[in-house]
């Protein structure tokens, strides 16, 4: 295992201590608020991963990008001897 990936996991596992611990404190510490800040952020959570569901803004939507077709006509100078084809290739 390369050390670029240890670093990467130990960050990980920091920031999930970290996260864990001090969400406990705080539903510790000020109960109502926490709950209420938790339920918030996990309905808004639920709503955008369903509203990026229901748009396809996955993998399908990346492949649609990546297959735009090329321009169909590009503009020659009147006096070059440049002629274009249907493809937009300039010879």
């Amino acid at each position: 295992m390369s050390v670029k990936t240890k670093l990467a996991r130990q960050a990980v596992k920091t920031t999930a201590k970290h996260t864990v611990r001090g969400t406990a404190s705080k539903v510790a510490h000020k109960p109502v608020r926490a709950v209420t800040l938790l339920t918030i952020g996990a309905l808004v959570g639920a709503v955008v991963g369903w509203l990026v569901g229901r748009s396809g803004g996955g993998d399908d939507y990346a492949a649609q990008v990546a297959q735009a077709p090329a321009p169909t006509s590009v503009v020659t100078n009147g006096n070059s001897t440049e002629k274009s084809s249907e493809t937009g290739a300039v010879s």
